[in-house]
């Protein structure tokens, strides 16, 4: 079951009126077409799409947006426009969504309002969310924290930390997302408004759940759905409503969850909203999947995948209309001058009946010619288009068979995906916690962000006595085969600690050399397949202020001073070296930064010319930004990663550790 059903977005877009539907309908009657109409159409938009009709919503919209553009109103413009948007994207075309969202920034950017300008990134985060391109929907967030934070404008600041917490939750990162929500619901619970608390229950309740808290969840999401009753928020119920039912479907309780799916499903399909109802139809696939019961799940699996395929062509079949339209068009005119070029023939003959009788015979014979040849052309043109038109029903049998095999394949590769994310719980688990980091290296972070939904690197912490053990580990690929070493290198790891109770980095490393080998059989020259890991490991003892260390290919950094020094690894790695690993001791002062880190984050192609980002580039970030504290170094390493790789593909799994002693 996907874990992020119910995330309600912090969107920058103000009302001036309050009231129920009704009496604002009244005044619209009553209002003179000024700047105030505008803004009430808008807050009647706003209310009849989250009571439910988001067609009717999109009128109202559209006649605010008509009267703003012939009074050059800017702010109802910009209100219209992401209303539009909004409502657009519920009603499934995501694509006129995301063009209208960049209109109101543009339209925000000439206004030179910066308020409006933050506003305008917020709302086109929010978009790119929904197009699943969480690195874009970030770089948006960002651009509009900065921006009120340098303007004082506290409240689109303070949604910027809600939507920025969002994406870290959706993205795995929950410690960064717990530090965002913290400061957001601090700020909602003293200031309100309550669908901005409202809101803030229901994406804490995202958060527990993906911790596996699943009461907290389920307590935030009834608190959030009690509000959203109160508020009169059809849209924001119906992904309550599946949130709910996910949890009970996560713990097995199919009986209690189901009921919430179909009524969310139910709710959807009466508001007309096929972007909620094409996850509810997902999300019922999944549960009765998880149920066993594969009839109901083959059944709502077909529905989405319908609907999903409806929604990704809606601009499509917009555009076949409009060729449709012109092709009609350009058949009358051409059938209007035939009729005309046939008058004037008529014409022509009776004004000439008088000529002499060669003349007549001539201009019979052209006409005649002219005649024959046009039935000639007409022949081949019926001809061409019997031959066009059998090609084409060939080619929809085809298109119709092509179809049915992809939404096979497009279901197939759901459950495939959705199997691949059970993967990513499982490693994710033997994770080193949150809480296990900070309680024995209090002042740290780690920066993991896989290239696939599962990773080839991954990191590892134990304490043993008055030592704190650490590695970062780069395992041979990425994506499934990369997670199926980083697992089997886990396992080893904690069993030579455990067991074999070797406490030094090298001889640690030496042991893991030994058991790959034997485990892969990988021991003789004729092995077909070499598989292996590059590591660092740090054995760091808090009583003697001392490290010891050991690696494979992957080095030490160590910052004081902002000057970076570097104990080299050697030059093999796990699983082929022949030669015992080398012990480091090194001496370590107060406040000294140290980094360990996989080969992802320097190799990244990207910035004006898609290149590397490279080694000695990194190196140099690094001491850059040492004197910061760990989250704000977290955060500055993953905006440049992201700032340089742009549109580029992700090409590895990158892992960075830092840890202040």
């Amino acid at each position: 079951m996907k874990k992020y059903f119910a995330i309600l977005f912090f969107l920058s877009v103000n009302f001036l009126f309050a009231g129920n539907l009704d009496s604002l309908l009244k005044l619209a009657t009553t209002k003179a077409r000024d700047t105030a109409k505008v803004s009430l159409l808008n807050t009647i938009a706003r209310e009849t799409m989250t009571g439910g009709n988001a067609t009717k919503a999109q009128d109202y919209a559209q006649q605010a947006l008509g009267l703003a553009d012939s009074l050059q109103f800017f702010k109802g413009q910009f209100q219209s426009y992401y209303l539009l948007a909004e409502i657009l994207r519920e009603l499934g075309n995501r694509t006129k969504s995301i063009e209208l969202l960049i209109k109101a920034l543009k339209l925000a950017e000439s206004s030179g309002d910066k308020n409006f300008v933050a506003q305008g990134y917020l709302n086109l985060g929010f978009g790119y969310f929904y197009q699943v391109d969480y690195p874009m929907a970030l770089k948006n967030y960002y651009t509009a924290m900065h921006i009120a934070s340098k303007s004082n404008f506290e409240r689109t600041r303070i949604k910027s930390y809600g939507n920025i917490a969002m994406i870290h939750t959706v993205t795995a990162r929950y410690d960064s997302a717990l530090f965002y929500y913290r400061k957001t619901l601090a700020f909602y619970e003293k200031n309100g408004p309550k669908n901005m608390l409202a809101s803030q229950y229901a994406n804490i309740g995202v958060l527990m759940w993906n911790t596996n808290k699943h009461n907290e969840a389920l307590s935030y999401f009834n608190k959030s759905l009690q509000a959203q009753k109160e508020l009169g928020n059809t849209l924001n119920q119906i992904t309550i409503l599946m949130n709910i039912g996910g949890v009970y479907a996560d713990i097995k309780q199919f009986d209690k969850g189901i009921p919430f799916l179909l009524e969310a499903l139910k709710i959807a399909e009466a508001t007309k909203s096929k972007n909620k109802a094409m996850y509810a139809h997902q999300a019922l696939a999944l549960a009765y999947r998880d149920k066993n019961d594969f009839l109901n799940a083959l059944k709502y699996l077909e529905l989405y995948t319908e609907l999903k395929d409806s929604i990704m062509h809606e601009g499509n079949n917009k555009n076949i209309e409009e060729m449709q339209t012109r092709f009609d068009t350009e058949k009358k005119e051409k059938e209007i001058q035939l009729l005309q070029k046939d008058k004037n023939i008529r014409e022509l003959q009776m004004s000439e009946q008088q000529a002499n009788i060669n003349r007549q015979r001539i201009v019979i014979y052209s006409v005649a010619g002219g005649l024959a040849l046009i039935l000639t052309l007409i022949f081949f043109i019926w001809k061409s288009y019997r031959e066009k038109k059998k090609i084409n029903t060939g080619l929809e049998l085809k298109n119709t068979e092509i179809n049915l095999q992809k939404n096979l394949i497009e279901g197939k590769n759901l459950l495939i995906t959705d199997s691949i994310d059970y993967a990513r719980n499982i490693q994710n688990a033997i994770l080193p916690s949150d809480e296990t980091i900070h309680k024995n290296i209090q002042d740290s972070f780690i920066l993991f962000m896989p290239k696939d939904i599962v990773s080839g690197d991954f990191y590892f912490m134990k304490p043993i006595g008055d030592s704190v053990f650490i590695a970062s580990v780069d395992c041979t690929g990425h994506g499934v085969p990369g997670a199926f070493m980083s697992v089997m290198a886990f396992n080893m790891l904690e069993n030579i600690l455990a067991d074999k109770k070797l406490l030094q980095p090298a001889l640690i490393l030496d042991e893991l050399n030994k058991m790959v080998l034997e485990t892969l059989h990988q021991e003789t020259e004729n092995s077909s397949a070499k598989y292996g890991m590059d590591i660092s490991l740090i054995a760091i003892d808090k009583k003697q202020n001392k490290i010891e260390f050991a690696g494979a290919h992957n080095p030490l950094c160590i910052v004081r001073d902002s000057k970076l020094m570097e104990i080299k690894a050697d030059k093999t790695t796990i699983g082929m070296a022949k030669e015992k690993f080398t012990n480091h001791v090194v001496e370590v002062q107060k406040n000294d930064m140290l980094y360990m880190f996989t080969d992802g984050y320097p190799d990244q192609k990207g910035g004006p010319q898609n290149k590397k980002f490279f080694v000695s580039e990194f190196k140099n970030l690094l001491a850059s930004i040492s004197k910061n504290n760990s989250l704000q170094q977290k955060e500055i390493l993953y905006k440049t990663f992201t700032d340089w790789k742009s549109s580029s593909e992700q090409i590895d799994d990158v892992l960075v550790i830092g840890i202040r002693l």
